[in-house]
């Protein structure tokens, strides 16, 4: 009879539990932000974008960067990203990081990140990527779909 209460408990609390998205699952926009550039390779300038998840699962991830005009989609990838992983994406490879290169080319305007959770979080920053020493300026993003439990 025990066994059966216990039973009941955990499939009651398991259904008060929020549902955990994970790959595979509809993205929803976490972030947009402007002042994302690349001067093509040449003069060390780009961007770089910092997400880790914190959702307990596997999520998707999706980054799409738009020109100044916004006519133009500069690129638009989707990348997996497991639980504690953070990704470094970054308009071309910056020297400083172990990113991953979104080969843009030169380019002025904005990115929107979505993901299948909102407990991804993201930081974003212009980088000289031809030195050594992390040197750039933040870039402030504006937060959609906020963490579960969180006030932005």
């Amino acid at each position: 009879m025990n066994s059966v209460r216990c039973m009941i408990a955990v499939a009651a609390l398991a259904f008060t539990m929020p549902a955990q998205a994970a790959v595979g699952d509809p993205e929803v926009l976490i972030y947009r932000v402007a002042g994302a550039v690349d001067d093509g390779g040449g003069g060390g300038l780009g961007t770089s974008f910092f997400c880790t998840n914190f959702s307990g699962v596997p999520e998707t991830l999706r980054i799409v960067l738009r020109n100044q005009v916004g006519t133009t989609i500069v690129t638009n990838q989707a990348f997996a990203i497991n639980h504690l992983q953070t990704v470094i994406l970054s308009t071309h490879d910056a020297t400083t990081y172990t990113d991953t290169n979104l080969a843009t080319g030169a380019f002025q305007g904005t990115a929107a990140i979505a993901a299948t959770s909102p407990n991804v979080t993201c930081t974003a920053m212009q980088v000289q990527t031809n030195i050594t020493i992390p040197t750039g300026i933040a870039l402030h993003m504006t937060r959609f779909s906020p963490a579960p439990g969180t006030q932005e």
